[in-house]
């Protein structure tokens, strides 16, 4: 047997080992990663719809620059949306809220309370985003329409659902419903949003009602404008369409043929209410039990 070369015999390789602290390092950089995509996902839950509103709009505006530095801002935009009331910046963060909230499409009929009566929390449809929203300034849309429905029923086109008599459930819940007491009760405004400087009448807070699902020229959706618009000037709104299944706060106001637009100025809407009828006051809302 002839004697192995040295120079051909493999050698054995000496596996260089990482010092300690690398390892300590990349477990600290992993459970870093981990709690920063907790609290991605998860806090938006444990803060109020007004902290989530203000984070929305710094992070919106951040992009924005972002997208104006780089050139990529497809024209120069009117200013928008301006100073906003406090009314609006109330419904508007109700309305942020129902969207982080997830709140899921629930149709069909249901048994709820008399005056301030609503559906559990995480359900609704598009008027129940309004309605919860409008309470919170203190306007109880369920007993406004209940009564008009119930003083003056040719108002209202009975001929689009089967019960032709005063549903304190599920009136102020139809879409067709609520429209016909806003064009009544609650000012109007354009419906122009064609190009950048009619979309900048659309203000946040705004309501919105399109033919979406509608029939006989009524609508069938409802929204919420919002205080943030795409690269071309349209704003965007919050609605919960049925095929969605939930909530969401991306699509354009020109997402579907617009209907209504309607301001949700309070003062106006009581006073209107009130020359129709007067002496008449709303129930106030149950206390809260603790």
């Amino acid at each position: 047997m002839t004697e192995r070369d040295p120079l051909l015999a493999p050698r054995g390789r000496r596996r260089r080992r990482l010092h300690p602290l690398w390892g300590v390092a990349a477990l600290i950089a992993g459970l870093a990663g981990i709690a920063a995509l907790w609290v991605w996902v998860f806090s938006p839950i444990f803060v109020t719809p007004q902290e989530f509103h203000g984070r929305q709009r710094r992070f919106d505006r951040v992009i924005r620059e972002v997208l104006h530095a780089r050139g990529e801002s497809v024209s120069k935009l009117p200013p928008w949306p301006g100073p906003l009331s406090v009314e609006r910046l109330e419904l508007m963060a109700c309305v942020e809220g129902q969207v982080v909230r997830g709140v899921r499409y629930a149709s069909g009929k249901q048994s709820i309370d008399y005056p301030w009566g609503d559906l559990p929390p995480h359900l609704g449809t598009s008027p129940d985003l309004v309605i919860r929203c409008m309470r919170e300034l203190d306007l109880d849309l369920q007993q406004m329409v209940h009564l008009d429905r119930t003083k003056n029923p040719k108002r209202y086109p009975i001929q689009l659902v089967a019960q032709r008599q005063p549903d304190k459930s599920l009136d102020h819940r139809r879409v067709a419903f609520l429209f016909t007491f806003a064009k009544a009760f609650w000012p109007d405004a354009p419906l122009e949003h064609d190009t950048p400087e009619a979309a900048a009448l659309w203000l946040p807070g705004d309501i919105v009602f399109w033919k979406e699902g509608g029939r006989e020229g009524f609508p069938g959706l409802i929204g919420v404008v919002l205080d943030r618009r795409d690269p071309t000037g349209m704003p965007l709104v919050a609605t919960l369409h049925p095929d969605e299944g939930r909530a969401t706060s991306h699509h354009r106001l020109d997402e579907w043929p617009v209907l209504g637009h309607f301001k949700p100025d309070i003062d106006v809407i009581f006073e209107r209410f009130l020359e129709a009828y007067p002496g008449t006051a709303q129930e106030p809302r149950p206390a809260v039990q603790p």
